[in-house]
């Protein structure tokens, strides 16, 4: 009888110890899942977050630019803030296309991927960064099927979007615009990566920009280059801080007005003004005549 005891007791402790073993299993099975969910729901906000930033960032930096195309100065300089994260790219779309507009990251054609909303006008588009931020096999724009922005913000005005010529993070193909306003530059279309490469290379993060506008009879050009770049900063100088004369200045306002865009842009509080000094000059005027030929019978 005791050994009979002894062998259910050790039944019974197995039992016990197999049962605590499954709950234990189960326990880790949990906290595991857990653990999974918790991750991925992070990044799912994490991801979430960078997208928002991206639309966001896009759309401040299109009212900022949409401000300056409706102010009637011909030359008009700012500075900015611009975040971009690693997987997204800003892209600038011209209201016409001078060439093939491509991406010297990936070596797509951005063209081919221009968006309906899009199609005869000006517009800033962010798209998700696929090949940039991996490879340079090119899956970002048209290789990709399916490939489109993620929102554009668009512009009734003839906007022209340049960038600097082989930049780190900017990564557009040369582009045929130049508005002849600083000798000897070159520029590129409108492709700023938020990375472009493996990931050592460099991300563009949070960075501080120079916006130009210079404004002729025809269109407007949209300068937007790193203000850390030192051709850039001194670009910006010579634009803001005296570099440009006064006659210079005098020049460009003199080509709107003779073109009438200059008028154009008037408010209508300022136009009502001018018509009413012009219509006092000709009063002037032609009273003037008339007391001189007055005097000269």
């Amino acid at each position: 009888m005791p050994k009979i005891s002894k062998l259910f007791k050790s039944k019974k402790s197995i039992e016990v110890s197999l049962v605590t073993l499954l709950e234990l299993v189960l326990a880790v099975i949990v906290v595991m899942a857990l653990i999974y969910l918790s991750l991925k729901l992070s990044g799912f906000f994490i991801g979430r977050q960078e997208y928002d930033s991206a639309i966001n960032n896009m759309e401040a930096l299109a009212s900022r630019i949409q401000e300056m195309v409706n102010d009637r100065k011909p030359i008009l300089t700012q500075t900015s803030v611009l975040s971009i994260s690693d997987n997204y790219i800003l892209v600038g779309f011209d209201y016409e296309d001078k060439g093939t507009m491509r991406t010297e990251c990936t070596q797509e054609t951005i063209s081919a991927s221009r968006p309906k909303i899009c199609k005869g006008k000006s517009c800033l588009c962010i798209y998700q960064n696929f090949g940039g931020a991996t490879d340079l096999k090119g899956k970002d724009f048209d290789d990709r099927p399916g490939s489109s922005s993620l929102k554009c913000k668009t512009f009734e005005d003839k906007i022209i979007f340049l960038a600097p010529q082989a930049g780190t993070n900017f990564k557009g193909s040369i582009t045929e615009w130049d508005p002849g306003n600083f000798p000897g530059e070159k520029y590129s279309y409108l492709a700023l990566y938020g990375r472009c490469g493996a990931p050592w290379r460099s991300s563009w993060g949070i960075k501080q920009i120079y916006i130009e506008k210079y404004s002729d009879a025809n269109n407007n050009f949209i300068f937007i280059g790193d203000l850390s770049d030192e051709k850039v900063s001194k670009r910006k100088d010579y634009f803001s801080s005296g570099k440009f004369s006064a006659s210079e200045k005098l020049f460009y306002r003199g080509k709107l007005w003779e073109s009438g865009e200059y008028r154009k842009r008037l408010s209508e509080e300022e136009r009502i003004r001018e018509e009413v000094v012009q219509k006092k000059k000709q009063i002037e005027d032609e009273e003037k005549r008339r007391i001189e030929e007055l005097w000269s019978k």
